[in-house]
């Protein structure tokens, strides 16, 4: 299977590195076509298939690995090397991208808007990110919270689950927010969401969250 090359993806990643704030005085990111290319070459006995999607776990191990140490140009860097490889990244890259650009949510959400819609369709994850990202604010971004929800319901029909839950119960245990958190215990419940194995996890730290959560779903 032959893959056409997605330029498009490396120049916004670029983009938006150069576009931000914390850019302004790093010289342009370059591309790491080293990143999989040694990968790809090992890997000669798979398949197209096989290479590909091996190249574009690499790629979102990299990301994830530059976004926790702080490295957001070399992040960015690596998402844009799948593109020297005509690899067009899949949606988990994506979202690696948008968390580790998270301490930056103008350029988190910039990155997010434009990896996803034409290129790609985020998942429930890719919102979940976004949601922690705002909610990490001081104080949180509830506005946008509830705007990501309303984006992620209507434009691209997912309701939320767990994963989306318990990252706002996360914000909630983090900020003493406990009449919010039982709101969102709440509609749960309405929505006939059942928590999974993180979420009394996440409310352990708050007493009374736990006991309502408890009470209400469990």
């Amino acid at each position: 299977m032959q893959v056409t090359p997605p330029p498009q993806t490396c120049g916004r990643c670029i983009r938006a590195g150069r576009e931000s704030r914390p850019f302004t005085t790093i010289r342009p990111v370059r591309c790491e076509p080293h990143v999989c290319r040694a990968r790809l070459q090992a890997d000669a006995g798979q398949s197209e298939e096989e290479r590909i999607s091996s190249a574009r776990a690499e790629v979102t191990k990299r990301i994830k690995s530059h976004g926790a140490a702080g490295r957001v140009r070399d992040a960015i860097s690596a998402l844009a090397s799948l593109a020297n490889l005509g690899i067009q990244p899949d949606t988990p890259a994506a979202t690696a991208l948008v968390q580790a650009c998270s301490r930056d949510m103008d350029l988190a959400q910039s990155i997010f808007d434009e990896m996803f819609g034409e290129l790609l369709t985020p998942d429930e994850v890719s919102f979940a990110v976004l949601l922690r990202g705002y909610g990490a604010l001081n104080p949180p971004d509830w506005p946008r919270i509830d705007a990501t929800l309303t984006t992620m319901r209507m434009k691209y029909g997912i309701e939320p689950t767990a994963v989306s839950f318990n990252a706002l119960l996360e914000v909630c245990c983090r900020t003493s927010d406990i009449d919010r958190g039982q709101d969102i215990i709440d509609r749960m419940a309405a929505d006939g969401v059942e928590p999974d194995e993180f979420t009394e996890e996440v409310v352990a730290r708050r007493r009374v969250l736990r006991s309502y959560l408890r009470k209400t779903l469990l």
